[in-house]
């Protein structure tokens, strides 16, 4: 019984996932153009002010620190746990009132500038040969935390439409504020952990 529960509890999710997308698929759109933008703006940016002192000025993270592979420590994870448990509760705002959608797309473009941004100061510091770590662990993982805030963010206005709608109330939104925060820190701890192990000296989205 307890297996078959969670296997509906599955089906029920992924419908919910499909129809949310489906009927906020203009607000996905948005969303998805406003990360691509900010992030070849950040990228722009690295590139115009690509002398040391000036790169200093342009990320939270000390040059030192930088140096010494500060975005593989534990210090760096919790930064980064603490930062998205912000960027969570932000979005469960946001997601209450369409009037709200602006403020939202101003929180993905923020941290798509400042992926872009670090991504780009990893090539300008090491070159190509020394950017295999960015490539490999950053590319993918910083990809997926801007997509899981996204999902995150249109699944609750869908909750939150549904609500108001049809009067429904079954939507557990905190348990699912939790779930998305638990999903964005399982990211941030895989990425840590590769940069541990891989001794990666880069910048990260903090």
């Amino acid at each position: 019984m307890g297996k078959f529960n969670r296997s509906a509890n599955l089906v029920n999710f992924k419908y919910s996932l499909l129809s949310a997308l489906k009927e906020k698929k203009w607000k996905l759109f948005i969303s998805i153009i406003i990360s691509v933008i900010a992030i070849f703006t950040g990228v722009f940016i690295a590139i115009k002010y690509n002398n040391s002192e000036r790169l200093a000025s342009l990320q939270e993270i000390s040059l030192d620190k930088f140096l010494s592979g500060f975005a593989g420590s534990s210090s760096a994870f919790f930064s980064r746990t603490i930062s998205l448990c912000i960027n969570s509760v932000l979005l469960f705002v946001f997601s209450f009132s369409p009037l709200l959608f602006p403020l939202a797309q101003v929180l993905f473009a923020y941290r798509g500038y400042l992926f872009g941004l670090n991504f780009a100061l990893v090539f300008i510091m090491y070159g190509l040969g020394g950017s295999l770590t960015a490539i490999v662990v950053i590319l993918p993982c910083q990809l997926l935390t801007i997509a899981a805030l996204i999902v995150f963010y249109l699944l609750l206005t869908h909750f939150n439409s549904c609500a108001k709608k049809y009067g429904r109330a079954s939507y557990n939104r905190i348990l699912f504020l939790i779930i998305g925060f638990a999903v964005l820190v399982l990211i941030n701890l895989v990425e840590t952990l590769f940069l541990f192990l891989l001794n990666g000296k880069v910048i990260m989205v903090i």
